[in-house]
């Protein structure tokens, strides 16, 4: 195995630590999503990892800590991402061109996630009180600029305002979140299915009249 000494005086170099927890955390995402979070031992995610087990715990110190660690991770990504496309920045694009952009950087970031995002949807209904509440408040970021842009949309009349559009939010991320275990670029693009989320949304909430 390629792996780093277990005793204190054999602590890895700065590199090894970010390489080692990458790997890590790669197993651990795996694993949470094939078995979940409580059927899931530190012990199986070293050895996905091909690393003793006592060495995982330069990177992690519990279990806990890894979950947190890939949870983070999918935040930190999507936010990183898809943030700057939600932005109420007085531009010209349109707030139908802002959705747009948003969905689909948000569905291309959840493919490219791969395990880490379809763990992270297994993982919802396992997590600790704590730890729900923690990502919670992260998210809650993110889910702010979500709302602020449909709000905006219908106060500027490019959707209806007479629709619950928290309930709306909830439904278009709720499918965009799961664009990793639907789509095959053979039956069409991203960009083909940006734009039918899209006419979706502007075209189907189109004010009346």
């Amino acid at each position: 195995m390629n792996d780093v000494g277990t005793k204190t005086g054999d602590r890895p170099s700065a590199a090894a630590m970010r390489a080692g927890g990458e790997r890590v955390r790669n197993a651990a995402a795996r694993l949470f999503r094939e078995r979940g979070y409580a059927s899931t031992t530190m012990r199986e995610v070293a050895e996905r990892a091909e690393m003793q087990a006592g060495s995982i715990y330069y990177y992690y110190p519990s279990k806990q800590d890894l979950l947190s660690a890939v949870l983070d991770h999918v935040i930190t990504t999507l936010t990183r991402r898809t943030l700057p496309l939600l932005a109420d920045d007085g531009g010209a694009a349109s707030y139908r061109e802002r959705f747009r952009a948003a969905i689909r950087e948000h569905m291309l970031t959840t493919i490219e996630m791969g395990d880490y995002a379809l763990s992270f949807r297994r993982l919802v209904n396992e997590l600790p009180d704590a730890v729900r509440q923690e990502f919670a408040e992260k998210r809650s970021i993110l889910d702010e600029r979500w709302r602020s842009l449909l709000a905006n949309a219908a106060r500027n009349g490019e959707i209806r305002d007479d629709v619950d559009l928290g309930a709306v939010r909830l439904l278009l991320v709720g499918a965009v979140n799961s664009t990793n275990e639907w789509f095959n670029p053979e039956r069409g693009s991203l960009d083909s299915i940006a734009d039918i989320v899209t006419a979706m949304l502007f075209d189907g909430l189109a004010p009346q009249g």
